[in-house]
């Protein structure tokens, strides 16, 4: 693959998915990981249906979700911090 489509790709991930750059690398190391589950266990013989598939998407989803949750709470802080309610100093 080129680079190009490597950056192509992050930056899909990011405009589409609006994942931030941790979410970016943890939703690739899934999908990575996930197919290369599917893949080995088909190798074995195993013949699960598309349950590997539901599974891999509910990871996906959930790394979706987990991202945007960690980016809402760290929108909070900053604003908390930005208006003085929290200071390094208390």
């Amino acid at each position: 693959m080129r680079v190009a489509g490597l950056r192509g790709y992050w930056r899909w991930l990011g405009m589409w998915l609006g994942l931030s750059h941790a979410g970016r690398a943890v939703f690739t190391a899934t999908l990575l990981a996930g197919g290369a589950g599917i893949v080995f266990g088909r190798a074995q013989g195993d013949r699960e249906g598309g349950a590997p598939l539901v599974v891999l998407a509910l990871l996906v989803a959930g790394v979706v979700a987990l991202d945007a949750v960690g980016r809402g709470a760290v929108a909070a802080v900053r604003r908390l911090i930005l208006r003085g309610r929290l200071s390094r100093h208390s």
